[in-house]
């Protein structure tokens, strides 16, 4: 753990509560989703690791528990095998093993703990083992540029983040034979005084989710996606676009279907997105 002392957090919360995606969230592989919380409270921590080892499948996940940090209380993971570390009653590592992420395909590893009293700055060193090689996020955010290998990181503290006024117009998923992914589409406007990211999606229509950008003859996963004060985002055929996996039976064409965005200050902003054929109608 890191002791709050005046420069380091000054920096750390500081850069937290005004833009938190300076933190790492376009280059680590590994990040919390909620990078926030009051002291003293119970937080559960949703570590999301984004792809493999320079494309071998993620096959192990550990994840060292800071000093300060109490009854802490894994989840478990379909397919994979839990253990913890410690002295007692006090758990002081998490692990699992035994499953498997493909190289592409990222994935969410959850623990419950109860937060220090105090205000701090929390770093969770995390290896992740790959069927080829292993990554070791443990390095602190440096006070200026971004670290290499940076850890999760959490801000504990009694200040919020500002809430900022995000909307949501125009969403809609194309809807496919289910053995094909489905895209899903809508404009987001950030009309808030401080910049936001959408970290995550959720919806019951399809079996995973993820946010995608196509261009330069391809497609890449984007772990993060950054929307400045007053910007406006169009996910559009052909650009940033929702990647839906395995779409369940009420993605049909003339209904709609629940979706959540999760922004990585901890703002939640449900919208029913209408469902169309596969020409877009």
């Amino acid at each position: 753990m890191l002791k709050a002392n005046s420069n380091l957090f000054h920096v750390l919360a500081t850069g937290l509560l005004l833009a938190v995606p300076a933190i790492g969230h376009a280059f680590a592989h590994v990040v919390l989703t909620e990078p926030l919380a009051p002291p003293g409270a119970r937080y559960v921590g949703h570590f999301k690791v984004g792809h493999g080892c320079g494309g071998s499948p993620t096959i192990g996940l550990r994840i060292e528990i800071p000093a300060g940090v109490r009854a802490v209380t894994p989840q478990t993971r379909p397919g994979w095998t839990l253990s913890t570390e410690g002295d007692g009653n006090t758990i002081r590592a998490v692990s699992w093993k035994g499953g498997i992420l493909e190289s592409g395909q990222p994935g969410t590893f959850t623990i419950a703990m109860t937060l220090p009293e105090k205000e701090t700055v929390l770093l969770f060193s995390t290896t992740q083992s790959c069927r080829s090689g292993e990554e070791h996020w443990s390095e602190p955010p440096p006070q200026t540029g971004k670290a290499k290998r940076p850890a999760p990181t959490l801000a504990v503290t009694a200040r919020t983040a500002a809430t900022a006024s995000v909307t949501v117009a125009d969403g809609w998923f194309r809807a496919l034979p289910p053995s094909v992914p489905s895209g899903g589409y809508f404009t987001l406007h950030n009309a808030g005084g401080k910049p936001v990211a959408l970290s995550d999606v959720e919806t019951p229509a399809c079996g995973a989710v993820m946010i995608h950008k196509s261009g330069n003859g391809g497609m890449e996963h984007v772990m993060s996606l950054d929307v400045a004060a007053g910007e406006t985002v169009t996910f559009a055929p052909g650009g940033y676009h929702l990647m839906c996996m395995a779409a369940k039976l009420m993605l049909k064409p003339g209904g709609s279907v629940p979706v959540t965005l999760i922004f990585s200050d901890g703002q939640r902003i449900m919208a029913d997105f209408q469902v169309r054929n596969a020409l877009g109608k």
